[in-house]
C-alpha cells in the first residue's frame, strides 16, 4: 500500500516538474462528481504550448458518506490523459484514464451491536467527453463532461462531471 502511494506521489512530482514550462497552458479546478466520484481537486496541463492538443490531469478527491448506522470514507486519485479540440476559449475535451480508490467503511450490526469494519484499495477506468471553457491566457475555467465509469462489474454510463477553476500560463 505504501509503495502504491509513493508511486503516485512520484508520478505527480514528475509530471508537475515537466509541466513547469511557463509557456504551457495549465489549470487547477474543483470537480463535482466526474472521475473523482464525489469531489476532486485537479491539476491539468498541456504537453505543448498550444491551447489544444494532448494533455494530462492528476487529482485527489474523496468524501464521506454516512448515515445512522454506517459510515463510508473514500479517497480517489484520478489520472487521465485528455485531448482538446479548439484553439479559442471554447474547446471539446475527450479523455481516458484510471482512478485508484481507497475505501474505508464501518457499519453497526443492529442485531448484535457489533461494529463491522472493512477497507480496501481498488481502481476503475474512466472516460470523459465534454465542453471546456478556458481563456487563452489566465482566467476562469469551466468544464461540463459526460464521464462513464468502467469497473470490474461492468460499465456505468450515467455519470456527469462539473468543474470550476483557474487557468494560467
Amino acid at each position: 500500500m505504501k509503495s502504491f502511494f509513493f508511486s503516485l506521489a512520484f508520478l505527480a512530482l514528475t509530471i508537475s516538474s515537466y509541466a513547469q514550462d511557463g509557456g504551457r497552458n495549465k489549470a487547477i479546478y474543483v470537480e463535482g462528481l466526474g472521475s473523482g466520484l464525489l469531489f476532486s481537486v485537479n491539476y491539468d496541463f498541456r504537453f505543448k504550448p498550444q491551447q489544444d492538443g494532448l494533455g494530462m490531469r492528476v487529482g485527489i478527491g474523496g468524501g464521506n458518506l454516512g448515515g445512522f448506522d454506517a459510515n463510508v470514507g473514500i479517497v480517489t486519485v484520478p489520472v487521465l490523459a485528455n485531448y482538446l479540440v479548439g484553439t479559442r476559449r471554447v474547446a471539446f475535451e475527450a479523455g481516458a484514464g484510471i482512478t485508484p480508490i481507497y475505501v474505508k467503511a464501518s457499519a453497526a450490526d443492529l442485531s448484535t451491536g457489533d461494529v463491522v469494519k472493512a477497507d480496501g484499495l481498488s481502481a476503475f477506468g474512466t472516460l470523459n467527453a465534454g465542453l471546456r471553457l478556458q481563456p487563452i491566457r489566465n482566467g476562469v475555467v469551466f468544464r461540463l463532461t459526460y464521464t462513464p465509469i468502467i469497473t470490474g462489474s461492468g460499465f456505468l454510463p450515467l455519470f456527469l462531471g462539473v468543474s470550476l477553476g483557474y487557468a494560467f500560463k
